[in-house]
Order: structure tokens, then sequence, then C-alpha cells
């Protein structure tokens, strides 16, 4: 945590590390002012935000709603906002079929919990985490009498309930963990496939200090580990690991003339797609796509 005298001093008299403590404080105070888990709303308020700002993500806003994106739905920016944002985009998609196809996604999961083990992780700790996004599924599945767990007569999940779960500090929290340690157990356990990809880390003064970076490493400080911003790396894994696909559009500077000469911007937006092979094979993912850390809606 920064000085707490740091806010009083003039910004002439902060040095490097001083403004990026503030920095960093400031951006969590408001983070945390904001709901795990937001309300829909038109793409067209984050158009206004940007409208006194850059150009580009303006231009760009404009694309993705000439592309029929509509909707935005904003997620806490605290580190866990991808775990956080995919999680409820997959059970929200989820939430439109038949309850028949929660306890397929159950399944999914439920397979891969055995790693969780495999790699050293104590059962009657995980299991703890694991409870409150199994009871969703159970909540979405199929009633008793139908095959599924949720209760006879129960009303199935609905998408507020959904939002209500997830703006439950406690139930949120057991959630990103459980998602953070299936992230964790993938990797280790598909080293020999992941490992070329820690070279870009060789030289992080993190992982200099001990020698270079080894998997366990990295899973331990940059995965398992709660507030870490999820990488490339992290979020090939999960998708990997559910086989669900998923789209993630990007929002930067970085800009494109008509024609590729002067002239009016087109706002290009740039999206990175994971696990393609499963959306070949029929697989759900997420319906829409997520926007960094928020969820896009057509």
């Amino acid at each position: 945590m920064s000085d707490p005298s740091l806010a009083d001093k003039p910004l002439s008299e902060l040095n490097d590390h001083e403004i990026a403590s503030l920095t960093a404080e400031l951006k969590d105070q408001e983070a945390s002012q904001r709901p795990l888990v937001g309300q829909l709303e038109p793409l067209d308020n984050l158009r206004d935000e940007y409208a006194r700002g850059s150009s580009v993500f303006v231009s760009k806003i404009d694309r993705l709603k000439q592309d029929g994106w509509t909707g935005l739905r904003r997620a806490r920016g605290d580190g866990d906002c991808f775990y956080r944002s995919f999680i409820f985009s997959l059970l929200e998609t989820y939430l439109l079929l038949h309850p028949s196809h929660s306890l397929y996604l159950l399944s999914k999961f439920s397979t891969l919990l055995p790693l969780l083990t495999a790699c050293g992780f104590e059962q009657m700790v995980w299991e703890d985490f694991w409870e409150p996004l199994r009871d969703l599924l159970y909540q979405m599945g199929p009633e008793e009498k139908d095959g599924g767990k949720r209760k006879d007569g129960t009303e199935r999940l609905t998408r507020d309930g959904l939002v209500k779960a997830f703006n439950d500090a406690e139930t949120n929290s057991c959630i990103i963990v459980i998602l953070r340690l299936i992230t964790s157990a993938y990797l280790r356990t598909h080293s020999d496939e992941f490992s070329p990809f820690l070279f870009a880390l060789e030289d992080d003064p993190r992982f200099a200090a001990d020698g270079g970076i080894t998997m366990k490493d990295f899973c331990e400080r940059e995965v398992e580990a709660v507030s870490r911003e999820a990488d490339h790396l992290a979020i090939t894994a999960l998708t990997r690991a559910l086989h669900v696909p998923l789209r993630i559009a990007y929002l930067d500077q970085s800009s494109m003339p008509y024609g590729g000469g002067g002239g009016q911007e087109t706002g290009e937006v740039n999206f990175v797609e994971f696990e393609e092979e499963a959306m070949k094979e029929g697989e759900r993912g997420v319906e829409g796509a997520l926007l960094y850390h928020d969820m896009l809606y057509r």
C-alpha cells in the first residue's frame, strides 16, 4: 500500500516510483467502487466516455456497432477480471440453452478436477472453492426427476440470479480461485506443450534471480496468485482445458486509413480467437465476446 501522504503532495514533487504507486492505488480505489459484475448497458455508454478523448477508440466503438455489437456488461478491473468475465459469459451462454447442456458443461469441469489433486493441491481445500461454481451449474441444469441435481419444483437459475451470485464477494472469490487452479493444473500437466512459450519471461527480473523460469514458477506467481492479470498463455490454457471457443476484442490506439493510404480511419477492431478447433467441432463457447475484461453483446 502506498504512503497516505502521497495524495497530499504536489505531483511535481513525486518521483517516478511514487507516481506509479499513487496511480495504482487510485485505480484500485476506483475499481473497488464498481460492482464485480455490472448490468447490461448500451455500447453507446462506452462511446460517450471516449467522445472527448481518443478519436481512434471512438472510431473502433463505431465499427463494433456497425458490425452488430450493441451491448456491454462491465466487470470490476481488479486483476481477476478476465476469469470473472469469461466464466460469467460462459454460464450466461448456457442459461440460454436447454438445461441438459449445463450438465455437459458440469462434466467438462468435473473431468478436470483430478488434475488438481495430481498437481498437489489438497482435495479438501479445492473442493471448497469448487462448490459455488458446481452449485450454480446444478441450478442451471435439469431437475432431479430429469436426471439433474436441481431440486424438483425449484426455479432454474435466471440471468438476474447469475448477476446476483457473481456480486456476492465470497462466491465470486471461490469461482476465481477454482478457475486459476484449473488453469495452473492444466499448464503443469501439459508443460511440454506450453513451456516453450515462457522464453519471453527469461529476462524478467522476477524470475532471473532464481536462475530462470519454470512452469511451476510461472503458475505459482502468475496464475495461482489472485489479482494477477491473465496473459495469453493462461487464457489459452483455460479455454483449451475446457475445450470452449472464445473471442477477445482489443481496443488500442492502432488505426488504418481507408484504402491503406491517407484519409479517414477505419477503426478496425482486432479480435483474438482462442480454441477455434472447438468452434469447428460445434462446441459451445461464449456467445458474444470479451472486450478485454468486459463483455460484449450483439
